[in-house]
Formats: C-alpha cells, structure tokens, sequence
C-alpha cells in the first residue's frame, strides 16, 4: 500500500442510476460534512453511471468513502473496477459485495452455514411478457401450494425493499410478479414470516446492539425507512438474552462467511414463536438521518462522526480485510 499523505484525500463516492440514487446522496452528503469537521481533504464524485470516467476521476485519493447504495456500487461493479485500479475503498471488497446482493445466492449461503432463512424459490421471469402469468411458472405453483399465502416477492438484487410485494391472495400474484421484474428478471418468492423486524449492524466484526423497527406500514417499505413517524425504533431490541446471542451470532457469521469488511447490516424476521429467519446482508448500509447503523453505533456510545472515522481508519490502514 503507497505511503499516505498527514492528512489523506478522500472521495466520497455518492449518487448512482438505480432506485436508491436519493438515499446515496444524503448519506454522501453527511459523510462528507463529517470529514470536512474531521479536517480530511474530502471532496463528492457523483456517480452518474459511466464506470471508467469515474474511475478515472478517483485516481489520485488516498481513499474512497463508498456511499454508494444498490446497483453498480453496492454489486460489485465498482469494487472490481477500483480494484483492477489500486485504489482503496471502504466497504466489502467485489466478491463480497457481489454475493450480498444476490439474494438467491446470499440465502444459499445461509442455509449452507446453518442459519435460518425463511423457505424461498428464485424465478426467472420471461421478458418477452408484457404482463407475467404465474401460472406459466410451475415451481411457482409447487411452492404455494407447500407455503401458500401470504408470500413475499421481490426482485432478487434490489435493497430498500424496492419493488416488494407481500402477496395475501392468487388474485394479486401477477401484479406483484410485474412490479418485481421492473428492477431485473429474477425474482424471490418467499415464505412471509409474521413477527418482528430486527436488524444487526456489524463494525469491524463486532455486532452492534440489535435494532427493532416497528413500521407503520405492514413492512418496513421505502416511505417508512425514509419518512419522519413512519418507524419507531428501540435500540436494544427487548429480547431475551439467548435470543439476542443467537442474532448477534448468526449475523457475524454471515458477515465473515461473505468475506465482508468494514461493516455491514444483517436483517432479521423473529416469528411469534421465537424462532428468527435472516432474510439479508447489506454490505453498504445507509448513512442518512433514519439510518439504522448510525442508531445502533450510538447505543454504545460511538457517535455518528466517530463512526465514520473508524471506518475510514479501517479502510486505510486495511485491517478491514478478512
């Protein structure tokens, strides 16, 4: 790794050309007001879509703060590019980022290292439709009629649960299956799991205390991530302790197995029962004022600029890596 300036010049990468494009630019947007207070040589490169012009512009940065949301910048596209730069980043590195945003293939994952995920199956809806038919999907109809309704579908690489549907009925299937496959042609069909809605963030390894959001609406949706009222969020989450270890572990383990770095979210469903399902990871969480990594880090006395310099810390000094 080059030898670093006293005071390192730092991009923070923002913006993008997907759903997630307004979240990226208030979390960029906050991050670099705090590197700025922190006395960094920290300046925005919007991200607009064109990968090596971006690129280029990066070259010269001791780092880049990826604040980056979904798409390009949270798939892999962009660590792969950087890397084939040497240019550091902070944030999962490319096969990382490019499993987590695989739902299909992150569940995978999950069931392979022993942690629960609700029963899922991922289709591949034909284009050449204009509108899907999901009787035309006989896996489809299989799964139903093992888990029948309600069933949660959603497109298999968006995040902020852009085009998610929790479908109670056939009747509302078709139209759930079109909203889905406007963001990409696989889709998740899920087993809906009734409960709470839990999240653990994990800096450097270290799961952070246990989020529950209790959402307004019946998920936690996009106008409820982002709307002031629409949540209301306890942190810690009141649960017993085991149940709390179990999280906490489960999400580090995912976290490691994934090679991620830096840090990460992991978003869990706890059924009536007690029994939890993890349904994600998020390698690149967000950093806005409704942020559930920000309100985790505080619970334990790390402030919102103090988290961003550790993570900047990591990432140069790349004890980050797994």
């Amino acid at each position: 790794m080059p030898e670093l300036s006293s005071n390192p010049r730092i991009a923070v990468l923002l913006g993008g050309i997907n759903s997630e494009r307004e979240i990226s630019m208030e979390s960029g947007g906050r991050v670099l007001e705090v590197l700025l207070a922190l006395d960094y040589d920290a300046v925005p490169v919007v991200y607009e879509g064109d990968l090596a012009a971006t690129v280029e512009a990066l070259h010269g940065f001791d780092l880049i703060f990826n604040a980056l949301h979904g798409g390009d910048g949270e798939d892999g596209t962009i660590q792969a590019a950087l890397d084939n730069a040497g240019i550091s980043y902070t944030g999962s590195r490319f096969q990382a980022s490019n499993l987590a945003m695989d739902k299909h293939t992150s569940k995978e994952w999950m069931v392979a290292v022993g942690i629960p995920t609700a029963p899922w199956i991922s289709l591949t809806l034909a284009e050449g439709q204009p509108f899907p038919r999901s009787d035309n999907y006989p896996e489809l109809m299989k799964f139903l009629e093992e888990y029948s309704y309600p069933v949660v579908i959603k497109p298999n690489y968006e995040g902020s649960t852009v085009g998610l549907s929790i479908v109670e009925a056939p009747t509302d299937l078709d139209e759930a299956l079109l909203l889905a496959r406007e963001f990409g042609p696989r889709v998740i069909v899920e087993d809906y799991i009734p409960g709470r809605e839990l999240t653990t963030a994990i800096l450097q390894q270290r799961p952070l205390p246990i989020v529950e959001i209790i959402p307004r609406h019946r998920s936690y949706d996009y106008e409820c991530k982002y709307t002031d009222g629409m949540s209301t969020y306890i942190v810690p989450a009141d649960l017993p302790l085991d149940v709390t270890v179990a999280i906490q572990d489960a999400a580090r383990q995912l976290y490691e197995n994934l090679g991620c770095r830096h840090y990460s979210r992991v978003d869990f469903r706890l059924n009536p029962d007690g029994q939890f399902f993890c349904l994600e990871l998020n390698t690149l969480p967000g950093m806005t004022s409704h942020s559930l990594v920000p309100m985790a880090a505080k619970a334990v006395g790390i402030s919102f600029t103090e988290l961003i310099n550790r993570i900047v810390k990591l990432a140069l000094t790349d004890k980050g890596l797994p």
